[in-house]
């Protein structure tokens, strides 16, 4: 077995020949390179990226493109978005993406990066973008997209009828998503999803269902919305359902307005109508949301605990299924004027039954009662060598401040240092807050990091941040406060242009049941780009903690991309000696598809993913295959999800239809 492991390494040696150009960036190249342990454990970070691979999958026109549809891409800072939409204005549009190059707060990593997300459309310079109905009608885009898993594998849990707490429906995941698009002004979607072990019949056919018709920039109004729809203002300490700004550069900035829920979650959203209008440099926003959340109650019938995996395959699961509805009715001030902004935020929220925690002593922080509600101040200033932002906000039901600040200093065009402070209180809540922090609420915490990006020399490419965290209520498993550190360092060196080496470093102190946990994790990679059509990367993970040992993974990553088609495949060996020296990889995917796996124990991992497109790219083909084998037990998981099995192995299919 570990003859096999050796030889991930030695593979590559066995592509020669002339080396080429290097080929377009990828979504899994895009994937690769920002992939973070960090981002593995964060709640909503596999929703997020699948948003994030939907924009990939349907760039923008950047001679078009809204300001906030810009703030989509969560990459692009308030100063970038700022010098991108003056350029375009200035100089009536862009020829193509290669004069991002004249903006000079966008650097070489930014404009690659970019490739994958915009492009510019020359026609903008030959007809003026016309705004009726037939103009809408005809120049209309359809896409129709549905996906199938079938795992190779039989659970526990199908094993035993649901009288017995096994599963209602089938083992095949399914989801169903229909979207049309008209220039820039119109966007209507229609989605149904069904996990594996849902029941399919249950409410009649597939479990979930979203639907949004979208209007934008039409004469004063940026954005009107009728259906489900996400929304993300200041720094998210009021109301972010987008991308949390985690630890990483890469998002940087929450406040993207209100946008289409176009992905699958099925919790974190908002269901109900939303409106933003522009008059002068301000904009208003107001929303209404009413939506059936799932819960956990207890004999008095007030819920315990909200519900957020979204899977209804036991008879409990669907007993705690759409039993807590929730109102909501909000709006937000932002002004804009000359790189300044000044926000207001605020929202009042009802639920139909009281929420009631328990006793337990990490517990007595979450909000109690029915009505509760959340405002706040949100500032900034951005410029090409500084910029500033911050937010602070207040929460009705326990009198809890928050607040959140972030300065950047652009020293040269090679460095650029960055820090911020945030605290939390533990009486500040807000349910749809989502914003830097070590945990996954904001609340119950302070700290402060600081970070530098630096290019000393052109190949080289270093990234180093430090944060310091405390939370002063005691968390889960811990009986007093607790503190901790991160100190994190990523160095990317350029050999040429088709080879790169990369390392990444992190050493972390947690406390969890009252004990400093020490983590250390390191991951060294080599990439070669061979030709235009083969791409190769070797990765060596380690991940060492006190009183554990140490866990390690081996991978060898090959993809061969020509034409219409692409093939991917990923091989791994991984051996550690318990759950918590887990290695989280990245693996092939489909697209709009995306999951970071942990592996631990000892074993093999292999992934293959293949696909093509036809008629110009209107249908595209794709498989997935995964496969697991594991040599240091006969049997995987626990309870209904238990597998009989050191193997398992999964099957995914998926159509993409364009009209």
């Amino acid at each position: 077995m570990k003859q096999c492991a050796c030889l991930l390494i030695l593979c590559i040696a066995l592509c020669g020949g002339r080396v080429c150009a290097q080929s377009t960036l990828t979504w899994q190249d895009f994937v690769e390179e920002i992939s973070d342990d960090a981002y593995a454990e964060e709640q909503g970070w596999t929703e997020h990226m699948e948003e994030l691979a939907e924009l990939a999958a349907h760039p923008l026109d950047i001679n078009t493109a809204t300001r906030e549809q810009l703030n989509r891409i969560p990459f692009l800072s308030e100063e970038q978005i700022e010098e991108i939409l003056d350029y375009i204005f200035l100089h009536q549009g862009m020829r193509s993406t290669g004069e991002l190059m004249a903006i000079s707060s966008i650097d070489f990593t930014i404009r690659r990066y970019l490739s994958l997300f915009v492009y510019a459309d020359q026609s903008v310079f030959l007809r003026p973008d016309t705004l009726n109905l037939k103009s809408l009608v005809r120049k209309s885009k359809h896409e129709l997209l549905t996906r199938l898993d079938i795992p190779l594998y039989y659970r526990a849990g199908y094993s035993y009828p649901p009288e017995r707490g096994g599963y209602h429906g089938s083992t095949l995941y399914n989801k169903v998503r229909y979207q049309m698009t008209s220039q820039k002004h119109l966007d209507l979607g229609l989605s149904a999803e069904k996990d594996q072990g849902e029941p399919f019949r249950h409410n009649g056919g597939w479990d979930s269902y979203g639907l949004y018709l979208l209007l934008r920039d039409i004469g004063h109004l940026r954005t009107a919305i009728v259906g489900d729809y996400k929304m993300a203002f200041g720094e998210g300490l009021v109301v972010n359902s987008g991308f949390s700004t985690g630890k990483s550069s890469l998002m940087s900035h929450p406040s993207q307005g209100i946008k289409s829920k176009r992905g699958m979650d099925e919790v974190n959203y908002f269901r109900g109508a939303a409106a933003t209008v522009r008059v002068g440099h301000t904009d208003i926003s107001a929303w209404l949301s009413h939506r059936r959340l799932d819960a956990t109650l207890n004999d008095d019938g007030a819920a315990v605990t909200l519900q957020t995996s979204g899977l209804h395959r036991t008879t409990t699961e669907l007993d705690h299924k759409r039993n807590l509805a929730s109102t909501l009715a909000g709006g937000n001030l932002t002004w804009r004027n000359h790189g300044f902004h000044l926000g207001a935020t605020g929202y009042f929220q009802r639920f139909h039954r009281e929420l009631s925690p328990g006793d337990a002593l990490y517990r007595k922080i979450y909000p109690e009662g029915r009505n509760f509600g959340a405002m706040s101040l949100d500032y900034g200033y951005a410029h090409p060598w500084i910029s500033l932002s911050g937010e602070t906000a207040y929460s009705t039901e326990k009198g809890g401040l928050a607040t959140l600040n972030r300065v950047s200093w652009k020293i040269s065009p090679q460095y650029t240092l960055s820090g911020s402070y945030r605290f939390y209180s533990y009486k500040y809540y807000s349910f749809h807050a989502s914003a830097l922090a070590e945990n996954s609420r904001v609340q119950n915490e302070s700290g402060g990091m600081l970070r530098l990006d630096a290019r000393p020399f052109d190949p080289l490419t270093l990234v180093a941040y430090i944060d310091f965290f405390y939370n002063p209520w005691p968390r889960y498993t811990m009986t007093h406060s607790s503190s901790g550190q991160d100190l994190t360092l990523k160095a990317e060196y350029q050999l040429g242009r088709q080879n790169t080496l990369g390392m990444r470093y992190q050493l972390k102190r947690k406390e969890r049941s009252d004990h400093m946990q020490v983590h250390n994790r390191l991951r060294i990679g080599y990439t070669r780009q061979q030709g235009t059509h083969w791409r190769l990367q070797s990765q060596l993970h380690l991940h060492a903690m006190d009183g554990s040992g140490v866990g390690y993974a081996l991978s060898q990553r090959v993809r061969y991309q020509k034409g219409g088609g692409q093939l991917s495949a990923l091989l791994s060996y991984f051996d550690t000696p318990d759950y918590e020296t887990r290695i989280f990889q990245y693996e092939p995917m489909l697209s709009e598809m995306f999951r970071y796996p942990s592996l631990y124990g000892r074993g093999l991992r292999f992934v293959a993913a293949a696909r093509y497109a036809l008629w110009k790219g209107r249908l595209t083909l794709e498989a997935l295959y995964g496969m697991t084998r594991y040599t240091d037990r006969d049997e995987q998981s626990s309870g209904m999800q238990l597998i009989h099995s050191p193997w398992k192995n999964d099957l995914s299919v998926q159509i993409r239809l364009k009209i």
